[in-house]
């Protein structure tokens, strides 16, 4: 069987279970949150740990180290992913560790180069679609939106690379030259 598409381009739909995200009917969204997961290269894990039910966590994508990216929760709905911030935002985890998150001697695994290039498209079409500003305003990390997170150094604490990362997001946007209709509209 094929892949299903996703929403956006380049995404393949690995749906969340229901009791892991909130079925809603929003039109659009404010902001994007990045997220590390702490975990291992590859992305389909994680989009099946979401598959399991009551998990009570989730996210809109994940990027892997591979720059395949997942989505598992539908645009309209609410992923569990921010706390307060997750009925205003899409949330995206990438496969990425903070050094001696498995061990002490645990190296970290930071954000790879198909890793940044897959998620900054990604990104650039949100921002397009929902017509929201590229800027550290829109685009946050997980540790800076959600003051009450225990992740207290999401996404930096895996060498998250600001500069790089909104640079290469301006450029994608730049590329899109048409306007790019938001799923629910």
């Amino acid at each position: 069987m094929p892949p299903i598409l996703g929403e956006c381009p380049g995404t393949t739909l690995v749906l969340a279970h229901p009791t892991n995200y909130r079925a809603a009917d929003r039109i659009t969204f404010e902001r994007i949150v990045i997220h590390v997961t702490d975990g291992h290269a590859n992305a389909m894990p994680v989009a099946e740990m979401w598959q399991e039910p009551n998990h009570k966590s989730s996210a809109h994508f994940v990027v892997g180290q591979d720059g395949v990216v997942l989505q598992a929760v539908l645009l309209r709905n609410v992923a569990y992913h921010a706390h307060a911030a997750n009925t205003t935002s899409v949330g995206i985890e990438h496969c990425a560790r903070t050094p001696k998150e498995l061990g002490p001697n645990d190296p970290g695994l930071p954000p790879s180069d198909a890793q940044y290039a897959a998620s900054a498209r990604l990104v650039a079409w949100l921002c397009k679609a929902a017509a929201l500003p590229v800027d550290q305003t829109t685009i946050q990390g997980h540790a800076e939106i959600d003051p009450v997170t225990t992740h207290r150094e999401c996404p930096l604490g895996a060498g998250w690379d600001w500069q790089r990362y909104m640079q290469l997001v301006r450029d994608e946007h730049a590329k899109l030259t048409e306007p790019t209709p938001f799923p629910n509209a």
